[in-house]
């Protein structure tokens, strides 16, 4: 089964929008959102080909950004209506090195987890994403592995983002990193509104730096 990551209550997110992220190696086989391969045409890229961080367009109705295409989409339509993103390396691990194959077992991901205005209200820092990243420090950041870098000036179309960097929890992990801003307007999610977003990205590649560089440079809010 996919083993997920502890997360504190402080981040509640919309309808539709689980947490937290999944990352594991233990040889899960996908859920039924996933659209896998066949077993007749396996998915071998080489080396250059499945460190690729771009190829696949996402699009929701609170954002869109560019994508690793060897990453498996796997959201519902309603998870997507309400402006949550996954996108999951789902592969095994080939003379050490992860290859994608669309099933076996998650190694990275990029995961967007929009956050109701009713919870980000109720943390008293407003629009203010420097509070809002202190505040989460402790109750979630540290939850998802050893902070290394908590603050780390980004944006994301135009906007103000923040990316902190934390440990992987397993070996074949060279990046794991969230990026967190406030959208410039509110976006309706069902019943609710949302404002922040939380981005996790995870890559068992070496090319972390470049994943998150594509994520934020392509970012757009609708």
């Amino acid at each position: 089964m996919l083993s997920g990551l502890g997360v504190a209550v402080v981040l509640t997110v919309a309808p539709g929008c689980a947490l937290p992220f999944a990352e594991t190696d233990d040889g899960a086989t996908p859920p039924a959102a996933v659209t896998p391969q066949s077993e007749g045409e396996p998915a071998t890229p080489s080396g250059a080909e499945y460190a690729i961080v771009s190829g696949q367009p996402v699009r929701t109705p609170c954002w869109s950004y560019e994508g690793p295409e060897a990453f498996v989409n796997n959201v519902s339509s309603d998870q997507e209506e309400h402006c949550h993103g996954a996108l999951e390396l789902w592969g095994e691990l080939v003379e050490g090195a992860v290859v994608p194959t669309g099933v076996g077992a998650i190694y990275g991901q990029v995961s967007v987890q929009p956050v109701r205005v009713a919870t980000s209200e109720a943390w008293g820092v407003g629009t203010d994403l420097g509070g809002a990243v202190d505040l989460l420090a402790d109750s979630y950041f540290a939850e998802n592995g050893s902070i290394l870098s908590l603050h780390e000036a980004t944006t994301l179309d135009g906007v103000p983002a923040n990316i902190t960097r934390v440990e992987g929890s397993f070996e074949e992990t060279r990046t794991k990193a969230f990026i967190t801003a406030f959208a410039p307007e509110r976006f309706a999610s069902g019943t609710d509104e949302v404002q922040f977003f939380v981005i996790a990205i995870v890559t068992p590649y070496d090319n972390g730096d470049e994943l998150i560089e594509q994520v934020t440079g392509t970012w757009t809010w609708s």
